[in-house]
């Protein structure tokens, strides 16, 4: 990925927290010290709606693969 396209899903992925991440999943990521370790949480931690936000993200910037 280069810059241009970081910069683009940072800003997708800014957009989809603010539309439609639920405020207990906002809390999650305030409590992992925000979201450089909130996008890379442990590997014991799963966080469905997280990959979820991500993966909408990915698909509006059109860097997801598949569906």
């Amino acid at each position: 990925m280069d810059r241009s396209e970081a910069r683009l899903l940072a800003h997708a992925l800014r957009a989809e927290l603010w539309a439609t991440a639920s405020d207990e999943l906002l809390a999650r990521l305030a409590d992992r010290g925000g979201m450089n370790t909130g996008l890379n949480p442990p590997d014991e931690t799963e966080d469905e709606e997280l990959a979820e936000v991500v993966w909408r993200a990915l698909q509006s910037i059109e860097l997801a693969a598949g569906e």
